[in-house]
């Protein structure tokens, strides 16, 4: 039986990897993963957020028929079909 031996772990140089050293730099990546993570969904919710707050304004100008003379002057650019 014995003792089992303790497993070396080299990096891709061939040098000794001290393991309170991988394991910080293992922990420093998966946190910075994390946060760039976030700030992609916050950018996310920021254009989901605007593109919401800009339909619900473009809905009630439309709905209180002050919007009627913008739609009018948008649809003289448009062509008609005749």
């Amino acid at each position: 039986m014995g003792r089992k031996k303790k497993q070396e772990r080299f990096d891709t140089g061939g040098m000794y990897l001290n393991r309170n050293d991988s394991k910080a730099a293992g922990k420093v990546d998966k946190i910075t993963a994390k946060t760039n993570l976030a700030i992609a969904k916050a950018s996310k919710r920021k254009w989901l957020a605007v593109l919401l707050g800009l339909g619900i304004t473009i809905y009630f100008i439309v709905s209180t028929g002050s919007g009627l003379s913008v739609l009018n002057s948008i649809k003289s650019f448009l062509p008609t079909g005749d």
